[in-house]
């Protein structure tokens, strides 16, 4: 698979980590878990995923001095910071607004409702790490191979 432009093996891991997240949800509820092939959060997390395979397969094929590996490192260093900080402010918000509006005595069962639909739905760190060592197994797997 040495000879597959990287945005097509990039896209294959993409798709790959989506149907293993389709299948270790699935096995967990123990049915179809449609939702999970449509969603970047969870294990393993599709951005890390995703970037992780993308610096790989440049460091692979162009080597670590190349401009491509370090504009897939810088991208891939601010995806993951940003998923797990910001997991931490949208965790913080919503325990803040849940507070005001479960405290708040004239808040009905609808005004409840809407405190619980303010679930973050972030990543949490073990599914970045997961989406960072599948994104390098999957690009060592498909991108290995003569330059």
């Amino acid at each position: 698979m040495d000879r597959w432009p990287a945005w097509a093996l990039v896209a294959a891991c993409a798709v790959a980590g989506q149907a293993v997240k389709f299948a270790l949800y699935s096995a967990v509820a123990r049915r179809p878990a449609v939702a999970a092939l449509v969603q970047g959060y969870g294990a393993p997390s599709l951005p890390a995923a995703v970037l992780s395979c993308l610096l790989a397969l440049m460091v692979i094929r162009r080597g670590w001095a190349s401009s491509e590996a370090s504009l897939a490192l810088v991208l891939a260093v601010i995806a993951v910071h940003d998923t797990v900080k910001l997991r931490n402010a949208a965790t913080r918000q919503r325990e803040i607004v849940h507070a005001i509006v479960t405290a708040e005595p004239a808040a009905g069962p609808l005004m409840r409702r809407v405190a619980g639909y303010l679930d973050p739905l972030s990543h949490h760190p073990a599914h970045v790490v997961t989406g960072v060592a599948f994104g390098l197994l999957f690009a060592v797997a498909a991108g290995a191979g003569p330059r």
